[in-house]
């Protein structure tokens, strides 16, 4: 896309504000990826800027919108017989409508622009996976250092909450993968790309380790392992990768069924985050069987303090703020009804994904990557309405536009 129909002072002003906040994405993943809610709405709101002049863009953007329209409308139903209002659901709308025009808004940049957008994020993906792992062998004396402890505060419990944001933005690096393994095939040459992909996977990797959490491996696994299958078949993988998604949503009933077989045996031996989140799929269930079709209300599940005593004796509620699967708060909030628009409105994704792909078999493996890793990620880890990875899955699709149109293919020269 061309961005000569945009005045020259207009489009270098784009430019450098998307440089300008896209270079602090290694602050933002650091700090816990929460800022992604916020970066989005900055950018998106520039990015309507470009659609506001690009009237066919604007039209797609609409179009794409409405079947997230009808899964919004109907989370504002529920709050009808839930315990909360409907803010969450009036909140995340605006973003998503904000944010939008993010992919347009990065398609329409210039190729200098996508140029040093590009090597400003493979440089701050392996130095910020680097720092994550001397933070977490410091002890987070890097977080520390930067938010120190105050006179009287608990140091455990500091270091505790420093683990936590070191580990959501470790699930904001895994997540990343897949777009940035394209870019260091497509950007750099075969020996840099090799080094850079090997360097940034093995330190996110290494970090995980030492700050004791594995979701981000099994995020991986799941988006690298898309991202082979669609070198080797792009479309197909593509189109499986959001059936998955779909289908993610629509079965996640079969996951607490699952859970319900785990014997007290078989959790004794589990990491006590398994054994908890074993034990709220089950519950989860339960209270899905109370209202299959209509749900609990939308945010229905922060009010459900139902707990249970763990193995050391400490009471905690079976749902931690939300059950740890995306599929599963849909049908306790929402219902069947709410499952169902959930994943056709993830089955459209298709389309816009595709087009936004084109030919390029790199672009189309990042994203089968991003929405595989993605499925993973919301089965195990994620809430369904946090807006900070609602913000990271739009932000990493439109980074894809970064990844040249045709592809450079430096990797394959010797």
């Amino acid at each position: 896309m061309n961005p000569a129909r945009l005045p020259r002072w207009l489009d270098a002003t784009l430019s450098a504000w998307l440089l300008f906040w896209a270079s602090l994405i290694v602050v933002y993943n650091h700090a816990g990826a929460l800022a992604y809610a916020g970066l989005v709405v900055l950018l998106g709101a520039a990015g309507w800027i470009v659609l506001a002049r690009r009237t066919a863009l604007r039209g797609r953007a609409v179009l794409f919108g409405l079947p997230f329209a009808f899964l919004f409308g109907w989370m504002v139903i529920t709050t009808r017989w839930g315990a909360l209002g409907a803010e969450t659901a009036w909140r995340l709308g605006l973003q998503l409508v904000l944010m939008l025009s993010l992919p347009a808004y990065l398609m329409t940049r210039g190729e200098g622009a996508k140029t040093a957008l590009s090597h400003i994020l493979m440089a701050t993906a392996v130095g910020g996976a680097a720092l994550m792992l001397a933070d977490a062998l410091s002890g987070y004396g890097f977080s520390l250092a930067v938010d120190p402890v105050a006179p009287g505060s608990d140091l455990n419990y500091r270091q505790g909450e420093a683990e936590m944001h070191l580990g959501r933005g470790q699930v904001a690096w895994a997540l990343f993968a897949p777009v940035l393994l394209g870019l260091f095939a497509t950007r750099l040459r075969s020996r840099a790309a090799w080094a850079c992909a090997i360097a940034f996977l093995g330190l996110l990797l290494a970090g995980t380790v030492f700050n004791r959490l594995f979701v981000p491996a099994v995020i991986l696994l799941g988006g690298l392992g898309a991202f082979a299958l669609a070198l080797r078949m792009p479309e197909p993988a593509l189109k499986l990768s959001v059936w998955g998604a779909a289908l993610s949503v629509l079965l996640a009933p079969l996951i607490g069924w699952v859970s319900g077989f785990a014997t007290e045996t078989l959790m004794a031996r589990l990491p006590m985050s398994w054994d908890h989140r074993l034990r709220m799929w089950d519950y989860t269930l339960d209270r899905i069987g109370e209202r299959p079709l209509t749900g609990h209300g939308l945010d229905a599940s922060r009010v459900m303090q139902d707990g249970f005593t763990t193995r050391i004796g400490v009471d905690i509620p079976f749902i931690s703020l939300h059950p740890h699967n995306v599929g599963l708060q849909v049908w306790l909030e929402l219902g069947g009804l709410g499952a169902v628009f959930a994943a056709g409105a993830l089955l459209t994704l298709h389309a816009p994904l595709s087009r936004l792909a084109g030919r390029n078999r790199w672009r189309t493996a990042a994203l089968a990557g991003l929405v595989t890793g993605l499925t993973v990620a919301a089965a195990v880890t994620l809430g369904a309405w946090q807006y900070w990875w609602w913000g990271l899955a739009v932000m990493a699709a439109a980074l894809v536009a970064l990844v040249p149109e045709p592809p450079l293919q430096l990797a394959d020269e010797a």
